[in-house]
């Protein structure tokens, strides 16, 4: 077998054993990597009815096909498990550089089950795995997790949780190279469930690829489409996600006052102005790339801020509109202070801004009072939002409260706050309005992780053309963005091609610079040896696809029944605006999404496309 190690390693906290598998070819040519061997592996051994935070939750680790064979932009993994949030199928993607590392040390993933009784880590150093104690960190922040086990394997890598994933918070996150987030579906709660502080990482050796002539050939020519597209790449290299910002803020992008207002109206072109790309920039010390990445959108920065000094990762665009718009600030000490302390603690940035968001609007309409927090709080006060991080990041009083999301937190508060908590199945929501880009109510509403803006789907191509990791006819078909005809079609076809993507372990911003372009053919035949053609790769990605739909049907979810907060579809509509009178048939979108995929009327996939994808149920 080329590409790949062949197996993966069960971890049994429980009794402190292990037990290699190995994963037949056949396998890995239905399902690639990341989460398509994830979810092959979840619905295999997992009912649907366990307990997320319970032993028999599965967590799993996991590298792509692309990891570890320098494909650029292809250095990502991926993290899945039940979603204590969500209840349904939960996976977080994640940057860095552990992907690489953890194949390279002789596994393609790891599997954990049960509960150790002592706080533990994972070790695995070239094919030698050990559960060693971790009582010494436990309590500790990331940050400092990260060093203790860097002084343990120096040149290995790690993913780690904080405080706040060992309490169980669902917006707990896992995290390395020191903010790098595998943030969203509450999976650092899963591994706090468990016991397990961190997975250390180190491995030497060197996968062989089918033809090596034939990847370094293919790697160079990826290569020299960057350069001819170093126009798409520049923003990205410049600014990351933050070159979208300000605009965002005033064009319908990022939802305002806990989507209850706009931009234009209630933040202003002044304060989108104080959080731009060019002054967040201003911050930076070096650009940050994580493993194979050539684009290196991230950045590292230095803050002098009145809350204390910062030198980390940079705000991203989620943190700015958590932390800004959806709390109408735009001080740039609390937004990058809000950000660090996410980063240390680990923490869903998200989650932590759209709770706040919530607890604002509760203490706007007199539901939450000053004694129930301990001081004031409101939107527009950026020292007040601080605290509030602080105090979810301690799990302590209101923050343990809305440390488990809008949804668990509205029922704990009662008094009707339900009606502030925007998220969708528990899932608090992406900082990107399905106003402005009606099929984001798509793939929140109707795809297996819901509440996910990096889900798949056609949400950001509206207004423009379909765009496909790869050549695939329809790909550049121009999508209107409020016409709602063969939308299910193109929907559907975005979606496996980000199966593809986080199978492989390729950054979704690659479609960005080799929009349709992507060689994914050429690498599967020099890495793997499979000759494939592009309606067998886009098949793999429907198998992934409803593989996660079966996960849910079996754990009691049905996505015709899933619905979400009138505000974030418009109803009622928001009065002005660049989205003003803007109400999305939402019903109609999943409708012909759901159907296209072939998921019936109780949530589970068809015998048709279950037998013709040759996924045994």
């Amino acid at each position: 077998m080329y590409g790949v190690n062949g197996k993966i390693l069960w971890v049994n906290l429980n009794e402190g054993s292990f037990r290699e598998e190995a994963i037949p070819d056949e396998i890995y040519r239905k399902y690639l990597g990341g989460y398509g061997l994830g979810v092959y592996i979840l619905n295999r051994e997992m009912s649907g009815s366990e307990d997320p935070l319970g032993p028999k939750n599965i967590l799993g680790v996991m590298s792509g096909i692309f990891n570890s064979h320098g494909v650029p932009l292809g250095g990502r993994l991926e993290i899945v498990a039940k979603s204590p949030a969500t209840g349904t199928w939960g996976d977080a993607n994640c940057g860095g550089k552990f992907g690489p590392e953890l194949k390279n040390s002789g596994f393609d993933a790891v599997f954990l089950r049960g509960i150790s009784k002592d706080p533990v880590y994972l070790k695995i150093v070239d094919g030698k795995y050990s559960l060693e104690s971790a009582t010494e960190i436990w309590g500790k922040d990331a940050y400092v997790t990260e060093d203790y086990l860097r002084k343990v394997e120096p040149k290995g890598q790690a993913l780690v949780i904080g405080v706040p994933g060992e309490k169980k918070l669902l917006i707990s996150s896992i995290m390395n190279d020191y903010g790098r987030a595998a943030g969203r579906s509450g999976l650092g709660a899963v591994m706090g469930s468990k016991k397990v502080k961190g997975i250390l990482v180190r491995g030497s050796a060197k996968i062989p690829p089918f033809d090596r002539e034939m990847l370094v050939q293919t790697n160079k020519e990826i290569q020299v489409m960057f350069n001819k597209n170093i126009d798409l790449a520049r923003p990205w290299q410049l600014y990351g996600t933050t070159s979208i910002t300000e605009s965002a803020h005033l064009n319908g992008d990022t939802p305002i006052k806990n989507w209850a207002g706009y931009g234009l109206r209630d933040y202003g072109e002044e304060n989108a102005r104080k959080i731009s790309d060019k002054e967040i920039a201003k911050d930076k010390l070096r650009s940050y790339g994580c493993a194979q990445c050539t684009l290196a959108c991230g950045g590292h920065v230095k803050r002098n801020t009145r809350y204390g000094p910062i030198e980390g990762h940079r705000l991203e665009y989620e943190g700015t509109g958590s932390f800004g718009g959806l709390n109408l600030n735009s001080d740039l000490d609390a937004m990058a202070m809000a950000f660090e302390i996410c980063n240390r603690e680990g923490i869903d940035i998200i989650s932590a801004g759209a709770v706040i968001a919530f607890a604002n609007e509760c203490f706007e309409k007199g539901i939450l009072k000053e004694e129930d927090i301990g001081f004031k709080i409101g939107f527009g006060d950026p020292d007040a939002m601080v605290r509030m991080v602080k105090l979810i990041a301690s799990g302590e009083g209101i923050g343990g409260i809305l440390g488990m999301g809008a949804e668990v937190a509205s029922k704990t508060i009662g008094k009707s706050s339900d009606k502030f908590a925007m998220h969708i199945h528990g899932q608090d929501l992406p900082m990107h309005d399905p106003k402005l880009m009606p099929s984001l109510a798509t793939t929140y509403i109707a795809d297996p992780t819901p509440g996910r803006h990096t889900a798949g789907g056609i949400g950001f191509d509206e207004g423009g053309t379909l765009t496909l990791p790869f050549e695939y006819e329809g790909s550049g078909t121009k999508i209107d963005r409020y016409d709602y005809d063969r939308k299910g079609k193109m929907q559907s076809l975005s979606t496996y091609g980000m199966q593809v993507m986080n199978a492989t372990g390729m950054c979704q911003f690659s479609t960005a610079v080799w929009p349709n372009s992507y060689p994914y053919l050429k690498l599967m035949k020099a890495i793997m040896g499979w000759d494939m053609t592009a309606d067998e790769l886009m098949e793999i990605g429907k198998r992934i696809q409803v593989a996660r739909h079966l996960f849910n049907y079996k754990a009691g979810v049905n996505p015709w029944n899933v619905t979400p907060p009138g505000r974030v579809v418009g109803n009622p509509p928001l009065e002005g605006g660049p989205t003003g009178g803007v109400s999305v048939d939402y019903r109609r979108l999943v409708k012909d999404y759901l159907e296209e995929v072939g998921i019936a009327r109780d949530g589970r996939p068809t015998e048709e496309v279950l037998r013709q994808l040759g996924i045994e149920a």
